[in-house]
């Protein structure tokens, strides 16, 4: 399988479990880089104090674009597969409106328990598919076109009977929004089951094949779809969210934006006021790869797998957060990256930082939080021992080798060469 392709799921065993452990130790400025919805930097209280946070989802979303671009795939989450099916149909030749009618059709061809259309015509739940599945569907639509604008005259013209009914009658407005809100539930609930009774049975099967087809990024990210079992992916990939080593205290900025047309002299002041918070320190930041897992998703295909790890593991480290990028450019390289390779499970090592790390006499965190995950990581080793520890080294910014997490790499291309050889090892 190309990285690129779409398939099915198939049966594959999976060799002995592998785990691709990545930690990071990356100082940054003054900045936001994930923030709450008041503006406010995330924050977590870990060890009894305040720290700063980057948030996991946050930090997936942003590596899986740069994953998707090293390997030349997509896949896309979201509400809108009805619509981007139904443009396509429409650069085709199809009515816009039968086209977006017949897309909605499709899903619930599927018949999915609790998934349906909302009164916006998109799905009220969020797919993650291959960005060829809307191809697929617009080929299916295409294929059975016939039947699907039969299917859709039938729920007009059952929807329309009850309207007429209502033709006749003088209808007050709505007292509230409640009541407005309670008629276009009752609305869309109509035409949903409507849609469920004259959705072509024999369209099933092939919807959900294309619901349950799957690329590089979905294997590596995976995909929950509540009531059909075999759409959903258990992802190889997993993040923590990434913790400052030390007590953080947000910092308000006040701020003022200067307008450039006010003539001196006679008006002043400035165009805009404000204040905003930033923070500032040192993260560390954990994810790790299920080997197996992601070789079970590709079908056993060791090559699409390999670049998967390649490009995950360069992204997870070199990938910066954009939030505030203009104002704050924070793009920072970690000071350290330690890669472990393990046999047993996956282990983070975040219990380094438990007690929150203190600042050098001299000023900085970063001395401090270096030392602190060597000795945990030497700790971790003597309690877990290193039969299971098939690999690790670590690279980046520090110019001594730290021999508590393996061998001092000089370059980051080197780390990641080196960890995928490992991992293929393992598994030739």
């Amino acid at each position: 399988m190309t990285a690129d392709k779409a398939v099915e799921g198939t049966v594959f065993d999976p060799p002995q479990p592998v785990h691709v452990d990545v930690h990071l130790l990356q100082s940054f400025p003054y900045s936001n880089l994930n923030r709450d919805r008041n503006g406010v930097p995330k924050v977590a209280t870990y060890g009894a104090v305040t720290r700063g946070r980057l948030s996991a989802q946050n930090t997936r979303r942003h590596t899986r674009a740069d994953v998707e671009k090293a390997l030349g795939v997509r896949a896309l989450r979201t509400r809108q597969v009805p619509q981007e099916v139904a443009a396509i149909l429409a650069e085709r030749g199809w009515d816009p409106q039968q086209a977006l009618a017949a897309a909605q059709m499709l899903i619930h061809c599927a018949r999915i328990k609790g998934l349906g259309i909302t009164e916006s015509g998109g799905t009220n739940a969020l797919l993650f598919l291959p960005e060829s599945a809307l191809t697929a569907f617009a080929d299916l639509a295409d294929a059975e076109a016939e039947a699907l604008k039969a299917a859709v005259a039938a729920v007009e013209a059952g929807l329309a009977k009850p309207a007429k009914k209502r033709g006749g009658k003088k209808t007050a407005p709505p007292a509230d929004e409640d009541q407005d809100r309670e008629e276009e539930e009752e609305r869309e609930s109509a035409r949903a089951k409507a849609m469920d009774a004259h959705a072509p049975k024999e369209l099933k099967a092939p919807v959900l094949a294309i619901l349950r087809s799957r690329n590089a990024a979905v294997a590596a990210y995976g995909r929950m779809l509540a009531n059909e079992a075999a759409s959903s992916v258990n992802g190889a990939v997993q993040v923590a969210h990434g913790l400052t080593t030390h007590r953080l205290s947000v910092q308000t900025d006040f701020f003022s934006a200067v307008d450039d047309v006010l003539k001196g002299g006679t008006e002043t002041g400035a165009g805009h006021i404000g204040d905003q918070r930033y923070t500032s320190g040192v993260y560390y930041r954990y994810a790790s790869l299920n080997w197996p897992e992601l070789l079970h998703n590709l079908d056993g295909d060791e090559t699409t797998a390999r670049e998967v790890l390649e490009a995950f593991v360069r992204a997870f480290i070199t990938t910066v957060l954009p939030a505030k990028g203009n104002n704050t450019a924070a793009f920072t390289v970690p000071h350290l990256v330690h890669v472990v390779v393990r046999t047993d499970r996956p282990v983070n090592l975040v219990g380094a930082f438990e007690s929150p790390v203190q600042a050098a006499e001299d000023g900085g965190f970063l001395p401090g939080s270096l030392a602190a995950l060597s000795r945990h990581a030497a700790a971790t080793g003597r309690f877990l021992g290193t039969a299971h520890r098939a690999f690790h080294a670590h690279a980046g910014l520090v110019e001594d080798s730290v021999p508590d997490l393996g061998e001092r790499l000089e370059s980051l291309d080197d780390l990641i060469a080196s960890t995928t050889d490992a991992v293929t090892r393992l598994t030739a």
